[in-house]
């Protein structure tokens, strides 16, 4: 359970935009946080001894958003999604820099929605949202009736059978799905916010549809607004046999 790993001063420890859902704490040594602007990298940031990075490749499935690399002569300990669930039930302790990390990032964007709010953003409007299945697949998935959502946000994900396993995974509807997949376990969520409904893809591998429109890491935006009051949804590439209409009412 435990993995160390050691890297040479320059070496790469993350690449930015490659995949990885390990997150890693410095036991010796620095590294540097660089973010790609143009033809060159720009450095943001350095990290030292009990520092965390890459913590929130445990939650999603989006690309590292910045290359990490070794300034010295470096010891880190790797934990990986799987190593997280265990060490939560055995070791706990070891995970204390990470959730602090995790609580940080929380904090921040609490105080941005704040700042949004101050600067006079529309405050957010109350909706329902009417989830009906258009397949024969989604209307089994809602148990053959017509969904209405008032929770936000309503995340929505592939079944599993190791759902107890994995703290990360929390969905309020579960699709049932048999291999190859295209729906992943955590896959969109559906917010209320700025005044107005949203689908957002949380990182999934085949991206969401949503009224023709492809989001997802793929298309280079995660989110799409409901701007009418019938919606389709595609869960998936267009492929997919889970396809949804939400039908967005203001109360």
């Amino acid at each position: 359970m435990e993995n160390i790993e050691t890297f040479e001063p320059g070496e790469i420890v993350i690449k930015e935009g490659t995949k990885g859902t390990s997150a890693f704490i410095v036991l010796s040594g620095a590294v540097e946080v660089l973010k790609r602007s143009g033809d060159r990298d720009i450095p943001v940031a350095t990290l030292g001894k009990g520092q965390v990075f890459g913590e929130m490749g445990l939650i999603e499935d989006h690309p590292r958003s910045a290359t990490v690399k070794a300034m010295t002569e470096l010891r880190l300990r790797v934990i990986s999604r799987e190593a997280f669930n265990e060490l939560l039930q055995k070791k706990p302790s070891v995970l204390i820099p990470i959730i602090k990390s995790l609580f940080e990032r929380l904090r921040q964007a609490s105080e941005m929605f704040a700042e949004r709010s101050a600067a006079g953003e529309t405050k957010e409007q109350a909706f329902d949202v009417i989830m009906e299945g258009q397949t024969v697949e989604a209307q089994r998935a809602l148990g053959n009736c017509k969904r209405t959502i008032s929770k936000f946000p309503f995340l929505v994900g592939r079944d599993s059978k190791n759902t107890d396993a994995d703290v990360f995974y929390n969905n309020d509807l579960f699709l049932p799905e048999k291999e190859p997949y295209v729906v992943s376990r955590n896959h969109l969520a559906i917010h209320n916010e700025r005044g107005a409904v949203w689908v957002i893809d949380r990182g999934s591998a085949f991206g969401t549809i949503v009224n023709g429109k492809e989001i997802g890491h793929r298309s280079g935006t995660t989110r799409a607004r409901l701007e009418k009051q019938e919606n389709q949804v595609i869960i998936g590439p267009a492929t997919s046999k889970f396809i949804f209409l939400l039908k967005v009412i203001p109360r």
